[in-house]
């Protein structure tokens, strides 16, 4: 049977048309079949024009909707990630995407984060997402805080993407007007992440049980620890094959120490990876104990994927030993097995 193909000039003025209705009267319900069918039609062959119209007029739209403005929002976030970042950063501020990472509704939120995933396309969108401490922060508070599941996912794979294109020993191709060329991260993003004391601190309120965020007092509150604590493990897995220094290396020592629990002189890592490892899971949590095993087994799969990585002998037997394999490479008796 033939696939229908849209004839999309006539499906993107229809669509034009409708979100015009609903302009100047915010009470007309969405078409969800007809967005849902833009939304499947935009991509970056789309008229760059008409992708634009639509763009202004949902976010108009968004300001004064009266409905659940997710049919919307769908076809914007498909609108944003056809286009280029370059463009988008003229019409966007950081106050914008702030405010936008800072709404109630998760739609909104989703939306905002094709925004900034599409910064992740170029070194140059890292930087702009650097350059604003508060968007950064908002960011990693967006992830390790929200709710919503889809919410936090998008919002973690935004980061590593971000951070991934930022790295200086990523190289990315770019197209800019009749030049190409290849264009290596500046680090600034993770400098504003692990440098910036407001910003680092959050790796480690979010997901503290003696100094949190969270309303540690309630059971649910304590429920959503242990969620962003399983946010964190996931972050440091992910970075781990980004940066292998970055994790395991102290960055702010005072914002650390607030959280670390004992000497550290005698840990074959440090940082981030010490604070998840060692100080951040209640042991009698055996939920957390499992999630903690394989985070460890993640880690060594990094280490063996990349032929250690420069790791020392002594960090790569504490990795093993987390992840509940012997020195022979065979689970231990008494480990954890997910």
């Amino acid at each position: 049977m033939d696939q229908y193909v849209e004839d999309r000039p006539t499906l993107f003025r229809e669509v034009l048309t409708h979100l015009e209705t609903v302009r100047n009267d915010p009470s007309t319900g969405l078409h969800e079949e007809l967005l849902r069918r833009a939304s499947r039609n935009v991509d970056t062959h789309a008229p760059r024009g008409t992708l634009w119209q639509i763009l202004h007029q949902g976010e108009q739209i968004l300001q004064t909707l009266q409905q659940d403005p997710r049919p919307l929002t769908v076809l914007l976030e498909q609108v944003v990630l056809s286009l280029p970042f370059d463009e988008l950063k003229e019409t966007i501020t950081s106050d914008k995407l702030e405010s936008g990472l800072k709404s109630p509704a998760a739609a909104i939120q989703l939306f905002i984060l094709a925004y900034l995933r599409k910064a992740a396309d170029l070194p140059s969108g890292a930087a702009f997402v650097a350059c604003s401490p508060s968007l950064t922060q908002s960011l990693v508070t967006t992830w390790l805080a929200s709710e919503s599941t889809e919410v936090a996912d998008k919002s973690l794979e935004t980061i590593v993407a971000l951070l991934d294109v930022d790295s200086p020993s990523t190289s990315t191709f770019v197209v800019a007007q009749s030049s190409s060329g290849e264009a290596r991260g500046q680090g600034l993003l993770w400098r504003r992440v692990f440098q910036d004391p407001n910003v680092y601190s959050q790796l480690f309120r979010w997901t503290s049980l003696t100094d949190s965020n969270h309303d540690i007092s309630t059971k649910k509150g304590q429920q959503q620890v242990t969620i962003s604590q399983g946010r964190l493990f996931d972050f440091i897995a992910r970075l781990a094959q980004i940066d292998w220094s970055q994790i395991t290396t102290s960055s702010l020592p005072d914002v650390e120490q607030h959280f670390l629990k004992g000497d550290s002189g005698n840990q074959p890592y440090g940082g981030i990876l010490r604070y998840a490892a060692s100080d951040m899971i209640d042991k009698s949590d055996y939920l957390m104990e499992v999630l903690r095993q394989d985070f460890f087994m993640r880690l060594l799969a990094v280490v063996e994927e990349n032929n250690s990585r420069g790791v020392t002998s002594r960090l790569l037997h504490a990795i093993k030993s987390d992840a509940g394999i012997n020195q022979n490479g065979e689970p231990n008796a008494n480990g954890l097995h997910l």
